[in-house]
């Protein structure tokens, strides 16, 4: 049966992922519902990096979504990202190369900025009357109308109607639970990677001061055994933004987990100290001591959970599809989820922005589309989840003292950030047209 027009989209989620897309969608003329679980968009002041292909997929999507990131992204200092020896490192005042294992040329292509800086761009491009606050998703059932749309059920009771589904919904997406079942034994889910993390945003002037011109003037990873840490200066923002992430061998405690931004996050966040991660750091040298000093006193320690031990088998079934971490969520090890979630949703605002205009559109041919978008994403950010979860490995010297061995650590890691940075987008979006094509010729419509 046709669908009737204009068909309609519901984006469950208004995250970096969700926002994107619907401006995105905005631009190819796809009418679209953005339903966000808070009252308001936003999220905390912490960084986030986008890669070379996140930037180049941002452009494509709507050059007003790069736009919103370079006003307040940061590139590093001379194009690089250092790697160095953290237990071996000192400071680079009076002690400058000590420890460095290797430097990797990002250009201006790898830049970072805080989340909630992006999200206050980016949502000037997506009309208000699009977003609907405080709407928690419950359901999704086939509409009894015969026209094989979704109706959307919330936790306050009230209901809505779509004609596609995009869960945009994070680890713990509901939209995928309606998908593939919610079955701990059983079905798709992200599971705890050993990781946990700790983060925070410094003044920079004060970063400075503590750690020495040298180490606040470009992006550092502190590799280390069991641990490794990371600190990104902003300069837009005026900030330092630390991460520090270590392994586990523990189970992560998810009956005592607590957070104040509630729901389902509540099951990967718990209370941290200051005084744990210093723990964690003790066998390193003083630089990467005394940036992991600089945190806060409390702080969240929260779990890193990824999907590579349960993954989804594919990103889409009939109506409904999973994007970014809802789909494919990962490690921020290598620093590509976010970026991945750019792409997803590239590809997406081609499939189903392929459908406006055309003289019928159906159910079938939506479901089409919807595996097409599948189809060309699925490969690739699988290998993301692995490859992600395989740096952190090497970064925390799993596998052997790789403090000594700088070059074959050099050799894996920038193996992997070119396979990430120079994915061809072009090529990426030929073949989504391409393969729309034939849905569309199967359909009987003239392939454009």
């Amino acid at each position: 049966m046709p669908l009737s027009a204009p068909f309609h989209v519901a984006i469950i989620g208004g995250g970096i992922t969700g926002l994107a897309l619907a401006v995105g969608l905005a631009r190819r003329n796809v009418n679209f519902t953005i339903y966000e679980r808070a009252a308001s968009f936003g999220e905390l002041g912490v960084g986030i990096t986008f890669t070379p292909n996140a930037q180049r997929a941002m452009e494509a999507l709507d050059p007003r979504v790069l736009e919103s990131f370079t006003r307040v992204a940061s590139a590093p200092a001379g194009g690089v990202l250092r790697f160095v020896d953290g237990v071996r490192e000192v400071s680079g005042d009076g002690g400058e190369g000590h420890g460095e294992l290797f430097q990797l040329q990002v250009g201006d292509g790898y830049k970072a900025c805080r989340r909630c800086d992006f999200i206050e761009q980016i949502v000037q491009h997506v009309p208000r009357e699009s977003v609907h606050y405080g709407k928690s998703l419950e359901s999704l059932r086939t509409a009894e109308d015969g026209d094989g749309g979704v109706v959307l059920g919330f936790r306050d009771g009230t209901a809505a109607y779509a004609d596609v589904v995009v869960g945009c919904d994070g680890i713990g997406s509901q939209v995928r639970g309606c998908m593939f079942g919610r079955d701990p034994s059983t079905s798709p889910r992200a599971q705890y990677s050993h990781q946990f993390g700790f983060r925070g945003m410094v003044p920079l002037s004060h970063a400075a001061a503590v750690l020495g011109a040298d180490r606040t003037s470009s992006a550092v990873i502190h590799t280390g055994p069991d641990a490794f840490a990371l600190t990104i200066p902003l300069a837009e923002a005026q900030g330092m933004h630390i991460e520090a992430f270590v392994w586990d061998k523990e189970d992560w405690a998810v009956a005592d987990a607590q957070t104040s931004s509630g729901g389902d996050s509540k099951r990967y966040v718990l209370p941290g100290r200051r005084e744990e991660v210093e723990r964690a750091f003790a066998g390193f040298g003083p630089t990467v001591r005394k940036a992991v000093s600089l945190l806060p006193e409390t702080l969240e320690k929260w779990a890193v959970f990824d999907m590579l031990d349960a993954p989804v088998p594919r990103y889409s079934q009939g109506r409904l599809c999973l994007a970014g971490d809802a789909a494919h969520a990962s490690t921020p090890n290598q620093g590509g989820g976010a970026g991945l979630g750019m792409e997803d949703a590239l590809v997406l605002a081609e499939v189903l922005g392929g459908l406006v205009g055309k003289q019928r559109v159906d159910g079938l041919l939506v479901e089409q589309a919807l595996a097409v978008y599948s189809e060309v994403r699925y490969e690739r950010s699988q290998w993301l989840v692995q490859s992600s979860r395989r740096t952190g490995e090497l970064l925390m010297w799993k596998d052997r003292d790789w403090g000594v061995a700088a070059q074959e650590l050099r050799r894996d890691i920038v193996g992997r950030s070119h396979q990430l940075w120079d994915y061809d987008m072009e090529g990426m979006v030929g073949r989504t047209l391409a393969r729309r094509g034939g849905v569309d010729a199967a359909a009987g419509d003239e392939v454009v």
